[in-house]
């Protein structure tokens, strides 16, 4: 894992200096990488020789057409729907319908040792667990 610009590898031999010890007050994101990386993986970026790599490495945009772009944001939006529909079923069982359904029936129902009776001065069912 060699570093990819010069910029990159000075970072890691800051990061490498402060876990060794021989840098006093990093900045936060020098601390943040010296305490989350291990010390074989920095070594291997710090090491790099940055002779023939680029100041700071600058990401090339790729070229596509409208179609592409189109066909790209569609199939983005079916995965957004096809997930949001898994996490509905995990979430429910199969179907958030069934689950409303399921649940509205369940309020209805009658506890164990629960007995309704009309209650013709309220105009109401009264239940004997109230």
């Amino acid at each position: 894992m060699p570093a990819v610009s010069k910029a990159q590898q000075r970072f890691f031999g800051m990061v490498r200096a402060t876990q060794k010890g021989e840098m006093e007050t990093p900045s936060p994101e020098v601390a943040k990488a010296a305490s989350s990386m291990s010390k074989s993986d920095v070594k291997k970026f710090a090491k790099t020789k940055h002779d023939k790599l680029p100041e700071k490495k600058v990401e090339e945009g790729f070229k596509t057409d409208i179609l592409t772009d189109r066909k790209y944001a569609k199939r983005v939006a079916d995965k957004a729907k096809e997930n949001k529909e898994r996490d509905a079923r995990m979430k429910y069982g199969k179907s958030y319908k069934k689950f409303t359904s399921d649940a509205d029936k369940a309020k209805s129902r009658l506890r164990p040792g629960e007995v309704k009776r009309y209650d013709k001065e309220s105009g109401k069912w009264v239940s004997n667990k109230d």
